[in-house]
């Protein structure tokens, strides 16, 4: 999701700054009436107009301009091969709502990209959720795209509304693709700023995640860290927790009780640009400089086979909030911990999973769990992954086992 460096550079830098300096900065960049004597901005002087997604009422204007976009049929083609240019303008004419758009494209489209590249999806724990109470998924990150389209598209299935997604503006690589994903129920998360602009963008996001909920509006996805997991630890960050009270109680519990929190763990049984993943670790590894490529990230991780996929999500958290133990920063590391509990048990292993780790140790301690043919087929497969990166072959095998891996490692914790 990409949120992770402004969060994280929120906290580090609130110890240096003053309330009053704070405030002074909003009103500056967001051009915002605050009075710098106050404790809290007023939810009525914050604009979300520069990270919200797009209204009912602007969806049948803006489908208008995306039709003019450059690559749009392009797009349109490789999704839906049997509909002319001529049907899609005539539909978008007709619709005037987001779920219209989701239910007449969206739908659709992540449903051909499961069946390309998934073999078989299931989920578990909705018998948890109100359709009348929003939440907030708080999630594990494995794929750019499809951990929240997995989600929207089984709720949408079930009979849920679908929930707003938090997402990087880095991931924003085209005026089509910014529109697409703002008609699809996405908020901008900005990274990048100055740290002044970084307290005020993360007092902004924070106020519009707690108003989306508290007022009856939608659920909300957003990541438990900044940016994907790249070596298979699931891990929630502090700063997310810390960048949610932002607009609630100074109390922990009292603050992060009202967001209802969901846990939700997708599992992948061959993770989503694994290869990628590996080589950026690598290379951070050798202090090698890499770049990497947000626009090739989304697209392999649509396209390339995943295998199965296991989605599920948890109870809102509620009772485990209370009698939090510590100062402030220990009872938000300790919901942190809460939260990785309930990930990393709703973590579906698979035969893979089991294998990286014999494979790792030397040993047969977890041989029960798969075949001989399995553990063949995968040191296979990670042959051939590595074989797209340049560097030491044993090294990255075991960068590759270790990703892997790791989700046995997690739940030998719990």
């Amino acid at each position: 999701m990409g949120y992770g460096y402004h969060l994280s550079n929120c906290c580090r830098w609130f110890q240096f700054w003053s309330i009053p300096n704070l405030w002074r900065a909003k009103q500056e960049l967001l051009g915002l009436n605050v009075d710098t004597q106050s404790h809290m901005p007023n939810l009525s002087d914050l604009s979300f107009e520069d990270i919200r997604p797009y209204h009912n009422e602007e969806v049948n204007e803006v489908l208008k301009g995306v039709v003019e976009k450059p690559s749009f049929f392009e797009l349109i083609q490789y999704l839906f091969p049997n509909l002319t240019a001529e049907q899609v303008v005539a539909s978008f004419r007709k619709i005037h709502t987001t779920r219209e758009f989701q239910a007449q494209y969206i739908h659709q489209a992540i449903r051909t990209m499961i069946s390309s590249s998934i073999s078989d999806l299931t989920f578990s724990g909705f018998e948890n959720l109100d359709p009348q109470e929003p939440c907030l998924f708080i999630s594990n990150h494995r794929d750019i795209i499809l951990d929240s389209a997995l989600l929207n598209v089984l709720l949408f299935e079930e009979g849920f509304e679908t929930t707003q997604i938090a997402i990087g503006d880095n991931l924003m690589v085209s005026p089509l693709v910014t529109d697409l994903m703002k008609l699809n129920k996405s908020f901008v998360v900005f990274r990048n700023l100055s740290p002044q602009q970084l307290l005020a963008a993360s007092d902004q996001l924070s106020h519009y995640i707690r108003h989306v909920i508290t007022d009856r509006i939608d659920s909300v996805w957003i990541a438990q860290r900044g940016g994907r997991t790249k070596d298979g630890h699931d891990q929630t960050q502090p700063a997310l927790l810390k960048m949610l009270m932002r607009s609630g109680d100074s109390d922990v519990s009292a603050s992060l009780k009202p967001l209802k929190i969901v846990p939700m763990t997708v599992s992948y049984e061959y993770e989503p640009c694994d290869y990628l993943k590996v080589e950026e670790l690598y290379h951070r590894d050798h202090d090698l400089p890499y770049q990497k490529d947000d626009k090739l990230a989304m697209v392999l991780g649509i396209r390339e086979p995943k295998g199965r996929v296991h989605l599920e999500v948890g109870k809102p958290l509620g009772h485990e909030l209370d009698g939090l133990s510590g100062n402030r920063n220990e009872q938000i590391r300790e919901v942190c911990q809460i939260l990785d509990q309930h990930i990393h048990r709703q973590y579906r292993l698979w035969p893979i999973n089991w294998v990286a780790a014999d494979l790792i140790s030397g040993k047969n301690e977890f041989q029960a769990h798969y075949t001989e043919e399995d553990r063949a087929k995968f040191v296979q497969y990670v042959s051939n992954r590595i074989a797209h990166i340049s560097g030491d072959s044993e090294a990255l095998r075991e960068r590759m086992y270790q990703l892997y891996a790791q989700p046995i490692f997690n739940s030998a914790r719990r």
